[in-house]
């Protein structure tokens, strides 16, 4: 399965970083990374995951780079849309396989996305209808939410999304963007097909970097546990974030789940101080 991953040139350490975290937590993990590159070509990349990764050269351009990422693939094909700017930092490997299973073998063309994390506004999205599949049970979503974290997508939806937005100047308009009238093209989609999630969540995900100079603290700690170098264009930030920040993760309160996971890393990485979340 395809993996359709936003980078860029100056963000391939980043991309190493959560191909990496995906191949320690889930070694067999179906998918073959398509990562764009711009003027630099990142032999190391393929040095270090072979054919796991397609590397392809694409213009700077956001809208650009999905369109050359999915131009010779059809809209109904089952893609893995990740952003490199998230990566897992636990992760159920057993569930994840069955949730690639089904998406694998799934014979409804009305089902548009699934989902294998039910984010923290996922508790109060009610559902229209559920699914049982292998023992675990997903549930059918009334609205689109998340639409920049991990999820099995449809090629179709992954280019209305795009094809939706005008071109940023950084990733962070986007989201703006997508506040915007146009975009509601893509959020109708809820009511064109079929969006699936887990009941419950087999993962806690991190968020890599804020503002594109900072690099969150969580994802520094995961650099350094991995030994891997830290790129000089980034400065580390004494923010953490983690996803989903529900309750029902391990018994942690979200509050609570944050700040123990902050205190231990602050005694890892010296020189940060604990301050709120302001980048």
């Amino acid at each position: 399965m395809k993996s359709i991953v936003l980078s860029c040139d100056k963000y391939h350490p980043i991309t190493n970083h959560m191909i990496k975290t995906y191949d320690n937590l889930w070694p067999s993990n179906p998918f073959v990374w398509r990562v764009p590159w711009n003027n630099i070509y990142p032999d190391f990349l393929k040095e270090n995951w072979g054919d796991k990764v397609e590397l392809i050269k694409t213009p700077v351009e956001f809208k650009k780079t999905i369109k050359v990422l999915t131009e010779d693939l059809e809209n109904n094909e089952w893609i893995f849309w990740a952003s490199d700017d998230v990566y897992p930092i636990e992760l159920n490997s057993d569930k994840a396989g069955v949730v690639a299973d089904w998406v694998m073998n799934v014979d409804d063309d009305s089902i548009m996305s699934i989902s294998f994390t039910k984010w923290e506004n996922d508790f109060y999205n009610t559902y229209e209808d559920e699914i049982k599949y292998k023992d675990l049970r997903f549930l059918r979503r009334r609205s689109i939410k998340y639409q920049w974290q991990h999820h099995f997508w449809r090629v179709g939806v992954l280019k209305i999304m795009f094809e939706c937005l005008g071109e940023p100047k950084v990733a962070k308009d986007m989201d703006h963007m997508q506040k915007e009238e146009k975009s509601q093209r893509f959020f109708n989609l809820i009511n064109e097909g079929k969006w699936y999630m887990l009941d419950h969540n087999i993962g806690i995900f991190g968020e890599s970097t804020a503002r594109e100079v900072n690099m969150l603290l969580n994802c520094a700690d995961s650099f350094f546990e991995n030994d891997l170098e830290i790129p000089k264009e980034f400065r580390i930030s004494d923010v953490v974030r983690l996803k989903p920040m529900s309750s029902s993760w391990k018994g942690f309160g979200s509050e609570t789940k944050q700040t123990k996971y902050k205190l231990n890393l602050e005694k890892e990485i010296y020189n940060k101080k604990h301050i709120g979340d302001s980048i």
